[in-house]
């Protein structure tokens, strides 16, 4: 992070993606958050590791699709 550049590390790249959680407790590769923004970004400086906090976003459709 010495250079201030970012690295895409995986999810979507654009707006409105629904999350796909998997089974509660199961860790899975294809599991990914909804889509956010308006989220609070924290930088731990001394380990060099970047927080992402909140946000309102899309964490996916009920079973009506509403």
């Amino acid at each position: 992070m010495s250079d201030n550049s970012w690295t895409w590390i995986a999810g979507s790249d654009t707006g409105n993606q629904v999350g796909v959680y998997g089974e509660k407790g199961v860790a899975d590769e294809s599991n990914v958050p909804g889509s956010r923004v308006g989220a609070v970004v924290w930088v731990d400086s001394v380990k060099e590791e970047l927080w992402l906090f909140g946000g309102n976003g899309v964490d996916g459709y009920n079973k009506t699709g509403m």
